[in-house]
């Protein structure tokens, strides 16, 4: 059994709580899956208890990823082979720049990245000059741990931007699986659509599509799966189904017994 989850709003929509109740009452029936985030960010500020974490564990890994570690004890590596940091900046630093500030803090100022490949990962930072004093020492802490090679902020955004290219050809996909994408986007890697259901999270509903009615409309765009917000996609798919969603998500009789009536 092959899903992906996406999310309807760009920020919490619900995927990683609702993913993690699939995995958890889909595991007290025999299917085991195997969690997915093939890409993900987080931002040193907003989670600095996952950076400190992270130092732990001696490896990069944001809140997502840690909390499907947490549920499955499986590699972190596996689960996310894309992680990227992010951080405030300094508006001081910035002289009073509000409008480069702002645009800086929208679009997100990465400052280090993971890439794992099988048991191998790649670390690359950029300077941290920008970054507020308070949250610097850290950062250096990180640093002396990892051993970044320093690029700069433009090569590590860059390859941010490819970071789908990047994760694709580091995943190794399980028959059982469940993916899970990142903001508002359709798919996070282009495999990731080759799946037999597709929820679409909000708060408090959750919507099932069949894999081949995804795949069909996403074809119809020009623009690749992780590039089209599922805002824009929705009204074009045909919802096989619709379900209430609890606080918490903590479990969905409704829901599981569809996925295994539909086995």
């Amino acid at each position: 059994m092959k899903i992906l989850v996406n999310g309807l709003l760009p920020y919490d929509s619900g995927k990683t709580t609702f993913s993690l109740m699939l995995i958890r009452e889909l595991k007290a029936v025999g299917i085991k899956l195997f969690p997915l985030k093939p890409v993900a960010g987080h931002n040193a500020w907003y989670s600095f208890n996952t950076l400190l974490r992270s130092y732990d564990l001696g490896i990069l890994a944001g809140n997502d990823a840690l909390k499907y570690y947490d549920e499955t004890n499986e590699d972190i590596r596996k689960i996310n082979p894309f992680a990227a940091l992010l951080s405030p900046v300094d508006l001081e630093i910035l002289n009073f720049s509000v409008e480069y500030y702002n645009s800086l803090m929208t679009n997100g100022f990465p400052v280090m990245i993971r890439i794992s490949c099988g048991n191998n990962d790649k670390y690359y930072a950029t300077e941290t000059h920008l970054i507020p004093k308070t949250i610097k020492g850290v950062l250096q802490q990180i640093y002396e741990k990892f051993k970044p090679e320093i690029v700069s902020s433009n090569e590590l955004r860059e390859t941010i931007n490819n970071s789908w290219y990047i994760a694709e050809s580091c995943i190794q996909h399980r028959d059982d699986e469940i993916i899970e994408s990142y903001n508002d986007a359709s798919a996070p890697i282009p495999s990731a659509i080759n799946v037999d259901h597709v929820f679409l999270v909000s708060p408090a509903k959750a919507f099932v599509i069949k894999g081949e009615e995804f795949r069909k409309v996403i074809s119809l765009f020009s623009l690749p799966p992780w590039i089209i917000r599922t805002s824009n996609l929705i009204k074009y798919l045909k919802i096989e189904k619709s379900f209430d969603l609890e606080v918490f998500t903590s479990k969905n009789d409704k829901i599981i017994d569809y996925l295994i009536h539909d086995l």
